[in-house]
């Protein structure tokens, strides 16, 4: 198992894995869930996956396990900037405008973390051993990317498995419900002394 990070800069060595990516996306996202995302061709996307984002996925050749997009609190594209932010605004009816407790940043040090998902047909080994590299990977974006802190929006249940990686979450928002799940906003720190314990 495997870890890549995918730019649009480096699409010319990483597009098959892209592609793969977006295929994984739409299948839980939009298979398994049944949540109405745009799609074409069995490829899930959206309005934010624009050359502003970096993508990680955890992968064996090219069977996705895993992944996570990371954002720019910075970025704008045409009327979007990003997820939360458009939340609050009221440009999501389907996520609450009071989703933060505090104004969406604009700060390049704090990126949003969003689409991610862990392969449903892995085994519970196997799924801490993807949601471990998801904690070593948000811990070398944010130092690649001069990242101090990360927002997301994710279910309470898998924020909570979330913080066995080596991330330092706190709620950054009421909870509610979507999709059928109880979901909140929260803050994301890395947490480099548990990480280093966990690659050890």
């Amino acid at each position: 198992m495997q870890s890549t990070e995918i730019t649009f800069e480096n699409l010319g060595e990483t597009g098959a894995l892209f592609t793969e990516l977006m295929r994984a996306r739409y299948h839980h996202f939009i298979e398994a869930r049944g949540w109405p995302l745009p799609n074409v061709r069995g490829l899930e996307f959206d309005q934010y996956d624009t050359p502003e984002s970096i993508y990680c996925a955890i992968h064996d050749g090219l069977d996705v396990h895993g992944g996570f997009r990371v954002t720019p609190t910075t970025a704008k594209c045409v009327n979007s900037s990003y997820m939360l932010r458009d939340a609050q605004l009221g440009l999501l009816p389907d996520l609450p405008p009071t989703i933060l407790d505090h104004p969406a940043p604009q700060d390049p040090k704090v990126w949003e973390v969003s689409k991610v998902f862990v392969g449903d047909t892995l085994s519970s080994r196997e799924r801490m051993k993807v949601r471990d590299q998801m904690g070593l990977n948000f811990a070398r974006v944010a130092r690649n990317w001069h990242i101090d802190a990360f927002l997301c929006i994710t279910s309470v249940t898998v924020a909570m498995l979330t913080r066995r990686s080596g991330l330092d979450m706190l709620a950054a928002g009421p909870r509610f419900e979507a999709g059928g799940e109880t979901c909140q906003a929260y803050l994301l720190k890395v947490n480099a002394t548990s990480l280093r314990s966990r690659a050890a």
